[in-house]
């Protein structure tokens, strides 16, 4: 009886080391694919936050554009703590008052992988109902 009791419990070591190592096996593959999901889900984030940056640096061109378009050629602005924006904004030899804007967006800043981009063309008007910017053309692209 000794010798069947000290098999056995010498299996029942066994099984419990296996189901041990199981159960810290699937606990690695648990935390490695949470680990993934929330790099996944940051880098979704920061691609959403520089498109709307970038879409932001638009609207502020647009503004200065607005008040007053004479002399005004851009400007790097950080509209959200940890994000930059850089807006050019040249004149468009297609017309007068034709103005091409292209805004680049980082977020965050540091990251040189996590740009947007977003160019368009406007026309600012001034009329009998007051000072319009209109765009004339589009195009967004992201990165």
């Amino acid at each position: 009886m000794t010798r069947t009791h000290n098999r056995r419990r010498g299996m029942a070591a066994v099984w419990a080391l296996v189901v041990v190592t199981l159960v810290s096996a699937l606990s690695v593959a648990a935390a490695a694919r949470m680990a993934t999901a929330r790099r996944q889900a940051d880098a979704y984030r920061n691609r959403a936050q520089a498109e709307w940056l970038a879409r932001a640096g638009y609207e502020l061109a647009v503004g200065r554009l607005l008040a007053a378009p004479d002399g005004y050629t851009g400007e790097t602005a950080t509209p959200v703590a940890g994000g930059e924006v850089k807006v050019v904004v040249r004149p468009d030899p297609a017309g007068k008052g034709v103005y091409r804007i292209e805004c680049e967006a980082r977020f965050p800043a540091a990251d040189r992988e996590v740009v947007s981009r977003f160019d368009r063309v406007v026309q600012r008007t001034d009329g009998p109902d007051g000072v319009r910017v209109t765009p004339v053309r589009a195009r967004s692209t992201g990165g």
